[in-house]
């Protein structure tokens, strides 16, 4: 089929390269021109000719009379000469056209085209993989400053620099030339599989973490019930993630918000601390029913009390708090005897106990020697204070 545009580029091609070499796709595209004016001109021919025929056997009746008075040899003749002809043009016309098409095909190949076909061909021949397989390296030849040029014969490596070399990951190998006078350091990048990733056996497909369905707010024990188990892909659980709250009694150690993942470090333990139940002003003795035993995990001070035992003999220093836990700091020692007080004094021997009630004549704390006064007799002991209101005789 005739193609304008291939045809008025040839013409194109032969008024601006009169005098200068003409480009390779003007040379394809002035073949395309010549054939077909070739073939045009066998077609205007034949018009001609039928043109011809036309006129003596169909306008001139004298010739049709004349024609019949022929010899059917002659006529047969010419009708073996018509079909002869019209095969030979259309035999002419589809070889011009395959030798277009082959022609085209073999000046599109264009040079970097036939450096990779050899470059591939060198890799295959002269490298070898790890797996046995050939390998497949992909070569950087987009770059304009390799200049290649159309050659029929590339050589790769001509001083066989590398020879027999397990595939690398990346290489430079010379490509040349010799009829172009051209040489050049190619570089190339082996193609890597996509390996398909696979867990271990011993590793789940999803890990299992806890998260809270409503906030909790700091130092708030955290009960199962305001928790819910969420299952995640390994990748996307920290290291640390809590994936159980176990029998121990976890508290907040921060404020938590809805849906985020739990970490070791957002929950403490208990501990058992001693908290005051009601306020106690400073100075006053401490007894039994103003502490309780509690259970907390934050803000626990290292100098807590962890039990009540022996805290009758001390007082407040400050004024304490309900809620508070109750620290070393905030006790001293108490005034368990004041001056003018009855105090229970007790005289114990190997074979004897006496107790007697005599009066302070001085204040006392505990383990203080104060001096008591007997009112009976006016008698004054010395004894050690070993309680509040109470004392042991020397």
């Amino acid at each position: 089929m005739f193609d304008s545009h291939r045809f008025e580029l040839g013409r194109t091609c032969a008024l601006e390269h009169r005098q200068t070499p003409p480009h390779a796709a003007c040379q394809m595209a002035n073949r395309y021109r010549q054939s077909s004016l070739r073939i045009s001109g066998t077609y205007i021919a034949l018009i001609i000719r039928m043109k011809g025929f036309i006129r003596t056997f169909v306008e001139n009746p004298s010739s049709r009379a004349a024609a019949r008075g022929r010899s059917g040899v002659r006529a047969a003749a010419a009708a073996i000469f018509t079909v002869l002809v019209l095969s030979l043009a259309s035999g002419a016309i589809a070889a011009t056209a395959t030798k277009q098409r082959s022609s085209g095909a073999a000046e599109t190949e264009t040079p970097s085209a036939r450096l990779a076909v050899a470059l591939h061909q060198w890799a295959r021949e002269h490298l070898s993989a790890a797996s046995g397989t050939a390998p497949a390296y992909t070569f950087a030849l987009n770059d304009k400053r390799l200049a290649i040029p159309l050659c029929d014969h590339f050589v790769i490596d001509p001083d066989q620099l590398i020879q027999g070399q397990q595939s690398p990951a990346s290489l430079a190998v010379d490509a040349a030339c010799p009829e172009a006078n051209w040489q050049r350091k190619v570089r190339g990048r082996l193609k890597r599989e996509p390996q398909e990733r696979t867990l271990p056996a011993n590793k789940a497909a999803a890990t299992a973490v806890l998260q809270p369905i409503r906030p909790i707010t700091k130092g708030q024990l955290v009960k199962e019930n305001a928790l819910h188990t969420v299952w995640l892909p390994p990748h996307r659980v920290p290291q640390n993630a809590l994936t159980g709250l176990g029998s121990a009694d976890y508290y907040a150690a921060r404020n938590l918000r809805t849906g985020q993942i739990l970490l070791t470090s957002d929950l403490a333990v208990g501990q058992a601390v001693v908290v005051v139940t009601q306020a106690i002003p400073a100075r006053s003795h401490i007894t039994a029913d103003m502490l309780a035993i509690r259970q907390r995990a934050v803000g626990v001070p290292r100098d807590a009390y962890r039990t009540v035992e022996g805290l009758e003999m001390l007082a407040a220093n400050r004024l304490l708090h309900p809620g508070d836990i109750l620290r070393k700091r905030d006790l001293t020692k108490a005034k368990l005897v004041k001056r003018g007080q009855r105090v229970a004094v007790e005289s114990v021997g190997e074979y004897f106990r006496i107790a007697s009630e005599l009066i302070a004549l001085q204040d006392g704390f505990l383990g203080d020697q104060i001096e008591l006064r007997n009112p009976s007799s006016d008698r004054q002991v010395t004894a050690i204070v070993t309680g509040a209101g109470k004392a042991r005789s020397l």
